[in-house]
């Protein structure tokens, strides 16, 4: 089946799962308190934007997520979003499990503070800044010096998403993590890709 281009047919899509009558309705309280907001199709999800990235809808199995791109910025004063991970500088999200969860109100609070922070163009301090602390990864070089394919794909690589393969892989303070990260590297990279393509438009 090919992949939805528009948001109706994204909820047309995931019609029968637990998510969609819970993003049918946080979609309605959204564009209910917004509805300046444009949407589109971004990473395969719905995408709410206004001056910008704003909100991303998704679909799991077991639960519906609202992620906030500046939500670290938001005041958040209902307490209802969470960091996927200490490392998640700017994103937060919303976890419902049925649409009665969904407290509006906390719902339309975060939507009216998500365009104000859109439209003064506000950032998280530090997002989207590369340290430059890494420059080389040993670890991938070797990888990379037994893999012909994903060589090919790193050495075609913008400087830019070179550094982001030698971040992601020399900043974890475990061995360990390292090689894991590592392993997730050259996965992507044999399939032609950069660490964040799919988070790109």
């Amino acid at each position: 089946m090919p992949k939805p281009k528009t948001v109706s047919a994204y909820f047309k899509h995931i019609e029968g799962t637990l998510a969609h009558p819970i993003l049918m309705k946080a979609y309605a309280v959204i564009k209910g308190t917004a509805p300046q907001i444009e949407e589109k199709i971004k990473w395969g999800a719905p995408s709410l934007e206004y001056k910008g990235v704003m909100i991303t809808l998704v679909a799991f199995k077991n639960h519906a997520a609202i992620w906030f791109h500046k939500g670290a910025l938001l005041q958040d004063k209902h307490r209802v979003l969470e960091a996927s991970s200490e490392d998640t500088k700017s994103m937060r999200k919303y976890i419902l499990t049925s649409p009665e969860m969904l407290n509006e109100t906390a719902l339309r609070d975060l939507v009216l503070e998500a365009v104000e922070k859109n439209e003064t163009g506000e950032q998280v301090q530090g997002f989207n800044q590369r340290s430059g602390k890494y420059e080389h990864s040993a670890l991938l070089n070797e990888a990379l010096e037994n893999n012909p394919r994903a060589q090919e794909t790193f050495e075609g690589l913008t400087d830019y998403k070179k550094r982001e393969y030698i971040e992601h892989i020399e900043s974890a303070k475990q061995q360990a993590t390292k090689e894991r990260r590592l392993q997730k590297a050259m996965g992507l990279l044999e399939k032609g890709l950069g660490l964040n393509d799919k988070y790109r438009s």
